[in-house]
């Protein structure tokens, strides 16, 4: 939130740190799923950065609160509110579902359906239902288990706020603590997926809706109109407690911690203060947080084709590109160059990729959602609004 942002309505302000901070998650869930096991694989920080998708859950309830919650909770728009985030998630999940759909049946050349590429598991992947329990392993773009997590979230938000504002804020805390409770209880750890990760995605989210809706006015401080010294010590702070959290933590039962620590940073960065704020809405990042929803739907599919390649180009080079590192697994890279070389494509063909599916799907659709949900024509809307990401 920019110093400009005070004279403008609550709904109007734009937490661009937030988006920047959006766009390096996004990364770091690519890194975690690229075929690499050499020293940056290896780290602590990469192998448990599926924390950062709770990370996006918090951020989610944060911004969709800041958006939608008073209309919500004034009773009005539900279906709207529906529609929109419809518009924003699906189209480009449906894209994605349907290339994966055309390799795995080139792939496949005729053969039965085996693993966990099954028409059972595609129609989970296609109704959005594949996290809650239906099926038991990822398949297809298997990081579109959050986008389904997610859209459970929109509805019981909406339902919650628009049938019991006044108890909001009492229920937004308990469905946290207890959904946390389960899962510490029921699994000792926070990584749900296909089982419980509806659960896992409604306590960040309730969190980050809890934050923006009861705590954010009465908490949050008065930010200078340029950087401070205290608030970048501040951020430095959180970025480095987040990273030693993650890298520490991801697999033991304090990862259940995790959506009440990125909501504790997302407080602290929100309030844009330090050079870390300033640095998060350069360009350069403000791209990536632009494209971080295609960076993370795209990115498995990425992952696969430069698979297909290498496996095509070791057969025709007879040279070893991938290494076995246990029965059945194999990777790209063990040492530091190779994983450099590997994360430099995966990377690129990833952010190539997302611009383009960013501007032939993202956009158009959100477009069309904004303007069904106002009931408007997208004539009467400013290009820059309806380009405006949301996620």
């Amino acid at each position: 939130m920019t110093a400009a942002n005070q004279a403008k309505p609550l709904t109007d302000m734009r937490f661009d740190a937030l988006d920047g901070c959006r766009g390096l998650c996004a990364l770091m869930v690519v890194l975690l799923h690229a075929p690499i096991a050499g020293p940056i694989g290896q780290s602590g920080f990469v192998r448990h950065s599926f924390l950062f998708v709770d990370f996006f859950f918090v951020l989610s309830g944060f911004v969709i609160a800041h958006s939608w919650g008073a209309r919500l909770m004034a009773g009005k728009r539900w279906a709207d509110f529906i529609q929109a985030r419809f518009w924003r998630v699906y189209p480009l999940h449906f894209a994605m579902l349907m290339l994966f759909l055309v390799f795995e049946l080139i792939m496949r050349g005729g053969r039965g359906w085996e693993g966990a590429q099954t028409p059972e598991t595609f129609l989970h992947n296609l109704l959005l239902t594949h996290s809650l329990g239906f099926v038991s392993q990822l398949s297809w773009n298997y990081p579109s288990w959050s986008i389904s997590a997610e859209f459970v979230s929109y509805i019981l938000f909406a339902a919650l706020a628009v049938g019991a504002a006044r108890w909001l804020r009492a229920i937004l805390p308990i469905l946290a603590l207890a959904g946390s409770a389960f899962l510490l209880v029921r699994l000792g750890h926070i990584e749900a997926h296909v089982d419980y990760g509806w659960l896992r995605c409604l306590v960040g989210f309730s969190l980050g809706a809890l934050l923006r809706l009861f705590l954010w006015e009465r908490l949050r401080c008065d930010e200078p109109p340029a950087p401070t010294g205290r608030w970048t010590l501040l951020e430095l702070a959180t970025v480095l407690y987040v990273i030693g959290f993650v890298s520490l933590f991801g697999t033991a039962k304090l990862s259940i911690a995790a959506p009440f620590v990125f909501m504790a940073a997302i407080f602290v960065l929100a309030h844009e203060g330090g050079w870390v704020s300033r640095l998060l809405k350069s360009r350069p990042v403000m791209l990536l947080g632009l494209l971080s929803y295609s960076l993370y739907m795209t990115h498995a599919f990425v992952i696969a084709r430069l698979t297909n390649a290498a496996t095509l180009a070791e057969k025709l080079w007879h040279r070893p590109i991938f290494v076995e590192v246990a029965p059945g697994t194999k990777i790209m890279a063990d040492t530091l160059t190779g994983e450099i070389v590997v994360l430099a494509l995966i990377l690129s063909g990833t952010i190539v990729v997302s611009a383009l599916t960013w501007r032939f799907i993202e956009r158009p659709s959100q477009a069309i959602g904004k303007r069904l949900a106002s009931g408007g024509t997208m004539a009467s809307r400013r290009p820059a609004e309806a380009a405006q990401p949301s996620r």
